[in-house]
């Protein structure tokens, strides 16, 4: 009798676990989170793969990858042996060689200054965009479904959200992290278990985009540059309270000084790629 109770009780706490489990389950940003949190060793590379690069994804925990660029079956591999695939979409520039999205641009899709001009970047060959026009939001979010969700990415890179705070005026730049924080919550809203991740823009994670955010980049992360510096120290400091609050990890890249740079992300728990050739990201290292 003792025997059947326990039995009884058992199957009713199961029962009642299996419930709660099913009110409240657990998300996949919950889970891509703590996968990112594991992560040892990550790359970014944004060329095609080829037979040594698809071997070496796959040994990774975490890749950043060009989907227009990157073949399928290695972004394929690359997952089957549980590498999480992000692909790179620019928010904050239009690059000219993305010819395919690049002709459907509007005027008021650039960002224009005070002077009314679009601002170049000659060295990218690329324009400073404007995340208030509703136009461009629309092309970006038809982008990242044909690059990346339609091709079964784990998560969307979103680089150059750093340029909201680098090149635009003060006055300007709440209206653009309100856009962009717009623009992340449709992403969200169209794909909830897509992972998203930004670049740079640190203010704009802290301010706006953080509970949306599941890992920042820092690039240049070189001791020379932030070893000492008090407004660098002073950012690792407010983006491990970021990650204690959100989840948000940071991935730190080093352009010079592996060794010091990387005990110095390590200090903070902040996960390392070392890059030699700068942010010239072409070359599988």
């Amino acid at each position: 009798m003792r025997k059947l109770l326990l039995l009884l009780l058992a199957i009713l706490i199961a029962g009642s676990m299996w419930l709660l489990l099913a009110q409240n389950p657990v998300s996949s940003s919950t889970s891509i989170q703590a996968k990112i949190a594991d992560v040892k060793d990550y790359k970014y590379y944004l060329d095609k793969g080829n037979a040594a690069i698809g071997k070496d994804m796959t040994k990774l925990d975490l890749v950043i990858v060009e989907p227009i660029e990157m073949q399928q079956k290695y972004i394929d591999s690359a997952q089957k042996s549980g590498t999480l695939v992000y692909g790179y979409i620019n928010a904050m520039e239009a690059d000219k060689w993305n010819k395919a999205l690049y002709h459907q641009l509007n005027e008021e899709d650039f960002y224009r200054n005070k002077q009314g001009e679009k601002v170049y970047f000659a060295e990218l060959d690329s324009y400073l965009m404007d995340m208030t026009s509703s136009h461009y939001q629309e092309l970006l979010l038809t982008e990242i479904q044909k690059q990346i969700v339609q091709k079964g990415l784990d998560g969307v890179f979103l680089d150059t959200v750093g340029n909201i705070n680098s090149y635009l005026p003060q006055d300007e730049q709440t209206w653009q992290n309100e856009a962009m924080l717009s623009f992340l919550q449709q992403i969200k809203k169209h794909n909830p278990e897509l992972s998203v991740a930004q670049n740079w823009g640190f203010q704009t994670l802290a301010d706006y985009t953080a509970p949306y955010v599941d890992f920042i980049m820092w690039e240049d992360f070189s001791y020379p540059v932030v070893g000492k510096d008090e407004w660098s120290l002073d950012m690792m400091q407010k983006l491990v309270h970021i990650r204690d609050e959100f989840g948000t990890q940071v991935m730190a890249i080093s352009f010079e000084d592996a060794t010091k740079s990387r005990a110095l992300a390590e200090k903070f728990d902040f996960k390392f790629f070392y890059s030699p050739a700068g942010s010239y990201y072409n070359t599988w290292q």
